[in-house]
């Protein structure tokens, strides 16, 4: 009886411990669901419990990451989504999501003179068709970008005031402004990436594609400013604010 018993436990073990790995997996899924819904998607709470270990970590890529953005933006991500092939986002959840909650800050480069200025979390970020429209040359209105509200850093010093901004193409992969960067044969950046997905960039400055109403729109010098796009079509760029005191003094002249 005992030999029979113990037989038919051996047989059955591997599959009971089968079952119970996927169902644990399952669990925490759902359980992860639970507790970021809970606390409203909080962006710190997804970056933190990305770190407590491998099996959380991609449970964040594979589900929980989507889940944030279509409750950020769900009007956004749904346009993104209906612009994508296998009804995917370009360069993952992930990166979209870090996109929405982060500012990568802003180092100098070959068009833009600054101070550097580390990347941080907004709580709040707006982003914009009609605003994305004026970051498009002519020839290229008919493609979709989102554009961010402006992150001012205001200097109380002698430096220029810096606007920050970042975005996102729709269907980048079709879109005419890469066919324009690559008819014009504009270069991968050696030196910069994206700092949301870390792919490579073309600088937006290099390719001659920064129009007159991008520079409008921010309200800034006209002689620095600079973007750049990545590969999967995540934007991000810094500009020099023109100051009240001296926009004034331009209207007296």
């Amino acid at each position: 009886m005992s030999e029979w018993g113990s037989g038919q436990q051996r047989q059955r073990l591997p599959e009971l411990l089968d079952v119970t790995s996927s169902g644990l997996g399952l669990l925490d899924e759902k359980m992860l669901l639970l507790v970021f819904r809970a606390a409203n998607w909080d962006p710190f709470l997804l970056c933190t419990s990305a770190r407590v270990c491998k099996r959380w970590a991609d449970i964040l890529k594979r589900v929980i990451w989507k889940e944030f953005c279509l409750s950020r933006a769900p009007k956004m991500v749904s346009h993104l989504l209906s612009g994508g092939r296998d009804g995917g986002i370009p360069g993952g959840w992930e990166p979209l999501g870090k996109l929405m909650f982060y500012c990568p800050g802003c180092h100098a480069s070959n068009h833009f003179i600054a101070k550097t200025i580390p990347g941080h979390f907004v709580w709040k970020t707006k982003f914009s068709r009609t605003s994305g429209k004026q970051f498009l040359v002519p020839q290229c209105q008919a493609d979709i970008l989102y554009i961010s509200k402006i992150c001012e850093h205001l200097d109380n010093g002698d430096d220029d005031d810096l606007g920050l901004y970042r975005g996102i193409f729709r269907a980048f992969g079709t879109s005419k402004t890469r066919r324009m960067l690559l008819e014009r044969g504009a270069k991968l950046e050696e030196n910069e990436l994206c700092p949301f997905c870390c792919d490579k960039v073309w600088s937006m400055n290099d390719a001659r594609l920064v129009p007159p109403s991008a520079i409008k729109g921010l309200g800034a010098y006209e002689d620095n400013v600079e973007y750049f796009v990545c590969v999967n079509g995540h934007l991000h760029g810094m500009a020099s604010l023109i100051s009240a005191s001296d926009s004034e003094f331009s209207a007296e002249e």
